[in-house]
Parts: C-alpha cells; sequence; structure tokens
C-alpha cells in the first residue's frame, strides 16, 4: 500500500524557495552551492522504463472502499497549503477516489507543536462540519493524516487538548517522534538574545505563503524545540497513545546522488519499497543537511531530514523511496519519479483505501 512521487532533475534552486530562517537556510544555501553537478551527474540513472512510465511498480493499484470519515491533511514546520511543503494534489487524488471529505488544514509555520496543535483542532472541527453535509460521511470522527511536524501537533490534539474521541486514525509520514538532530543544531547555533529578530524575519517570510495571521504566531525557538532530539524522551512519556485512536506510520528514504546505505534495508524493518533496487536521489536543498540527520559516521537512514527510526510510530507499515519534498509531492512534482517509480498521489490514495478497508 504506497505511492510514488515525482522528480525532476535536480537543477540550481531558485533562492526564493529556499527555506530561509524558517529553519534550514543555511542547510540549503550551502547545498545550492555544492550539490547542482554531483545531482547532474544522476541525470543518466533517470530512465523511463515502459513498465515504469505504464504503470507505477510501487504498492497495489489503487482501489477499494470509501473512508466512513472526513481526511484532514496536517503540514509540517515551513509549511503550508500553497507553498513547497504543501501536499500537492493530494486532496484532488482522494476527492476523486470518492471519499466523502478532504480538508486541508493551515497552521502556524514556525511556533510550537501546541499552538499549531489548537489551530489544527479548528480544522477537525471544520471537516467534521463539512461532513455533516456529505451523504454517507460520518462527522463523528475524523482520519488524520500529517507529514512531518504535523504528526507531532496531531499527537498533542489527541492526547492533550481532547480530541481523542474525535479522531479515528492518525497516519503520519515521516514525522520526527523521536526528534530530528537539525532542530538540535539549529537550537545551538541561535543565540538568545537573536530571537526577536529572527521571529521578525521568519514572519515576515511567513507572510509570503501562509495568512497574516497565521504567520504573526511565530515563535521559531519553539517550534524547533519541539521536534528536537533531546526534548523527545521527555515529550513521548507526556504523550501517550490513546486506545481510541488507530496510529501508524510510514518513513521516507533517501540517498545524496542516489548512493544506496546499507543500513537502509534494516531500519526499514525490510520493508523498503523499491523498483530495481533503484534509490531516490536527494533532492540537493536537502543533501547538505543530511549528514547531520544521519549523526555523520552513524549514517543513519532518513530522507534529509527525519531518521526513519525517528518516524515508526504505532503500525510502522515501512519505508518509501522519497526524500521529506517529494513525501508530499513537492516541488510540483506530477506522475511517477523516472528513477524510482513512486508517485505520491498513489501513496496517499493507497494509504486512504488501507484505512477505509479497516472500517475508518
Amino acid at each position: 500500500m504506497v505511492a510514488p512521487e515525482v522528480r525532476r532533475l535536480h537543477t540550481l534552486p531558485d533562492m526564493r524557495h529556499l527555506s530561509s530562517l524558517a529553519g534550514f537556510a543555511f542547510v540549503s544555501i550551502v547545498a545550492a552551492a555544492v550539490i547542482p553537478g554531483c545531482a547532474a551527474e544522476q541525470a543518466d540513472d533517470e530512465t523511463s522504463d515502459e513498465a515504469l512510465t505504464a504503470a507505477p511498480p510501487l504498492g497495489p493499484n489503487p482501489s477499494g472502499p470509501k473512508l466512513k470519515h472526513a481526511v484532514v491533511l496536517a503540514h509540517g514546520f515551513d509549511g503550508s497549503p500553497t507553498n513547497r511543503w504543501g501536499y500537492n494534489g493530494v486532496r484532488e487524488a482522494l476527492l476523486a477516489d470518492g471519499h466523502p471529505v478532504v480538508h486541508v488544514a493551515a497552521v502556524p509555520p514556525y511556533d510550537s507543536s501546541l499552538v499549531r496543535a489548537r489551530e489544527l483542532g479548528k480544522h477537525v472541527e471544520a471537516a467534521r462540519e463539512e461532513c455533516k453535509a456529505v451523504r454517507g460521511c460520518d462527522p463523528s470522527k475524523v482520519n488524520l493524516i500529517a507529514h512531518s511536524m504535523g504528526g507531532i501537533d496531531s499527537r498533542i490534539l489527541i492526547s492533550e487538548l481532547g480530541f481523542g474521541g474525535k479522531v479515528a486514525s492518525l497516519t503520519t509520514i515521516s514525522t520526527p517522534h523521536r526528534g530530528s538532530a537539525i532542530a538540535d543544531v539549529l537550537l545551538k547555533v541561535m543565540p538568545g538574545s537573536a530571537d526577536d529578530a529572527v521571529n521578525s524575519l521568519a514572519k515576515c517570510w511567513a507572510k509570503s505563503f501562509t495568512t497574516d495571521e497565521l504567520a504573526s504566531q511565530t515563535h521559531l525557538r519553539d517550534a524547533l524545540a519541539s521536534i528536537a532530539e533531546k526534548n523527545a524522551p521527555e515529550f513521548n512519556r507526556a504523550h501517550p497513545d490513546d486506545g481510541r485512536v488507530y496510529y501508524q506510520s510510514w518513513a521516507g528514504v533517501s540517498n545524496v546522488m542516489g548512493v544506496p546505505n546499507w543500513k537502509d534495508f534494516g531500519a526499514c524493518d525490510d520493508k523498503l519499497l523499491n523498483y530495481r533496487s533503484r534509490r531516490d536521489v536527494m533532492d540537493a536543498t536537502l543533501a547538505a543537511g543530511a549528514p547531520i540527520v544521519a549523526h555523520g559516521t552513524d549514517i543513519r537512514p532518513n530522507d534529509g531530514m527525519v531518521t526513519v527510526e525517528s518516524a515508526k510510530w504505532g503500525e510502522f507499515q515501512g519505508c518509501i523511496p522519497a526524500d521529506h519534498l517529494d513525501e508530499v509531492g513537492q516541488p510540483g512534482d506530477d506522475g511517477p519519479n523516472k528513477r524510482t517509480g513512486f508517485d505520491h498521489k498513489r501513496f496517499y490514495r493507497n494509504v486512504a483505501f488501507g484505512l477505509a478497508r479497516k472500517g475508518f
């Protein structure tokens, strides 16, 4: 049950699309200078096999019963429904399959997960209201599908804000349940005296892709603290799973220049979806930070932002050949990746049908 992604050949990133102070700017800038030449060398490996083009080989053909409850899509750090971390075409794909309601949430891109969770709760209630107006839709609960930090927000929503009875399932894709080392590094290099200036700049950047109201809720240090490895053990102790909610997770695996990491299959519990043993070529804007995420010589398998081990929560379904951008079909990707066969829409469609088969 998987989805694939699309990926254009890596080219020099448009500086307007880098993460800026929104979190991973220094990683993006270094990557822009170092990786393009290496990425260009991968062009010869991007083949358009007839079998891959005709029918993406990863996962079953999307089909099955329709969901009973509405879907709420929750985005991650530095995200919005419309920027480079938004779910590209996923809502439309799920609606085309006949699922009753698919609601795309928008929360503050740079604030703590508690603040983001409160905003996410408003979208859960909005999705339930939408569901009431659709025949065959059960508004009693929703299915949360969350990318990256969105999964942390969702867990707070369920365990701390009293939404456990309103959520049927939580599916997380590369959520840093055990933190991301990138956040820890950024917290170390950000002097406390610079918080006001950094927040002002981040707020300015946020206004370019989200509402002024959400951008105004910018506390970058709090956001990073929510996904830091050092804080994850205490967070997990304080936010146990709710027995009324079904939890499942996926992880992304990508490799700098597409060079396989011998630890990938083991980290994925031997459930790494792949086509002809081809590995995903990590996006240039993520590659420079990957060694930090991988803990240097530990070379922990990751998607450029989150390790596989950190992404595991609830029933672990396996790994998809995708970096952190590919997982939401970005930047603007449509169709199967010509190297790996991954298609993000196909992936989310199979996730939705899988949930429906479980009665959600």
